[in-house]
């Protein structure tokens, strides 16, 4: 199964998310997880791989950067060695982005519950379906993530997806820093171990979009 982890808008948990899904998956069997991020930045998959070798951890993921039409036209052949690939694309509108997205079986799609957020979703849906064109076999859903659990902007981004006839994972991922020290020690927060609701947040999210 390759997985493809995009939003056209940054801030919204999408490494963290990639590098978790990668991570339990390669706990089953052998994954691949692609940086497709144009922007290079310090917080990149591939950043978080190379600090993972340093801490000798395993399992791991094997990780590797592709970039723009390389995403689709190298990634479908090196997924091939692989029982799962996880693609983390970058955070724009971009080649890269819609080659993940004609890569992928599955796109999901990080997004936060601000307004911010929801103008992005309409720019994101426009990319979707011009996807589903050329890739009309991809599922789509939505990941509510780095939500403030004090306000009620969650619910209210759940109404505006509802609306827009989109997919949404019933697990929420909510802002915490257990996320971020987890990542740059070169793990994932079930392995830190020292916030089990960040741990049960994930595990939900893996159930659920590992299920057939």
């Amino acid at each position: 199964m390759i997985y493809a982890v995009v939003n056209t808008k940054g801030g919204v948990g999408k490494t963290t998310t990639a590098i978790h899904l990668a991570t339990m998956l390669a706990r089953q069997a052998p994954a691949l997880l692609i940086d497709g991020d144009p922007q290079g930045s310090s917080a990149s998959s591939a950043s978080w791989a190379a600090w993972r070798r340093e801490s000798a951890r395993d399992p791991s993921p094997t990780t590797t950067v592709l970039k723009g039409k390389a995403i689709f036209s190298e990634g479908k052949g090196l997924a091939q060695g692989f029982s799962s690939t996880v693609v983390d694309a970058g955070g724009r509108d971009s080649v890269g982005l819609r080659s993940a997205l004609l890569l992928a079986q599955r796109a999901i799609v990080p997004v936060g519950a601000s307004h911010l957020d929801s103008a992005a979703i309409t720019d994101l849906l426009e990319v979707l379906e011009l996807a589903k064109e050329y890739n009309p076999g991809i599922e789509v859903r939505v990941l509510l993530a780095r939500i403030d659990p004090r306000t009620r902007d969650s619910d209210e981004m759940l109404s505006y997806l509802h609306k827009e006839q989109l997919s949404v994972f019933a697990a929420r991922i909510v802002e915490r820093v257990a996320y971020r020290r987890a990542i740059g020690e070169g793990a994932i927060v079930q392995e830190v171990g020292k916030d089990q609701q960040a741990s049960a947040e994930m595990d939900a999210f893996f159930q659920e979009v590992t299920k057939a």
